[in-house]
């Protein structure tokens, strides 16, 4: 083989590597990774769940948004028309990111009662995956930016926490 047979090849394999990354990575809107038949205005609920990570913290409690709550229309904006891309490091990993103490997570699961399917966005150590008939890393547009605006949407959703109660001095 002559070196310029190698360099032809060569060329021929480096494109169809970047053919066939650009076609997985390319963006695609968030119903291409759900479970089923998918569609944003046919979500009937949206499971959220917001927090700070903190080793030393108990769990946070899942909550259901429905169609009537004020904030539903606001969190199906945010995600209906996004594009989402994989990560090339995605395509061959989809283990779940682990959070540093500190970091901003939410999860939120949207589910369409009609088609029985479901969409799960997860926003947890700076990564974000979304989670329908496979889970998959995906990135998009201003994603920390992004991310910052649904963490500072859902953290209003719960509840003030209850004051510790402070025990009386006692007096001599």
């Amino acid at each position: 083989m002559t070196l310029k047979n190698a360099i032809i090849i060569i060329a021929i394999l480096m494109a169809v590597v970047l053919t066939v990354g650009l076609i997985l990575c390319r963006p695609m809107a968030a119903e291409n990774y759900a479970s089923g038949v998918f569609n944003f205005a046919a979500v009937s609920e949206i499971t959220v769940r917001a927090w700070t990570e903190d080793p030393e913290a108990p769990g946070v409690v899942p909550m259901t948004v429905t169609e009537d709550d004020g904030s539903f229309d606001d969190i199906i904006e945010c995600f209906d028309l996004r594009g989402f891309g994989r990560t090339p490091g995605g395509i061959f990993s989809s283990d779940a990111p682990t959070p540093a103490p500190g970091d901003k997570c939410w999860r939120l699961t949207f589910r369409c009662s009609i088609a029985d399917s479901f969409l799960t966005v997860e926003y947890t150590g700076g990564k974000l995956r979304l989670i329908g008939a496979e889970p998959v890393k995906v990135t998009t547009q201003d994603k920390d930016e992004w991310a910052e605006e649904i963490y500072e949407l859902l953290i209003p959703l719960y509840p003030e926490p209850e004051p510790e109660p402070t025990e009386p001095e006692a007096t001599e």
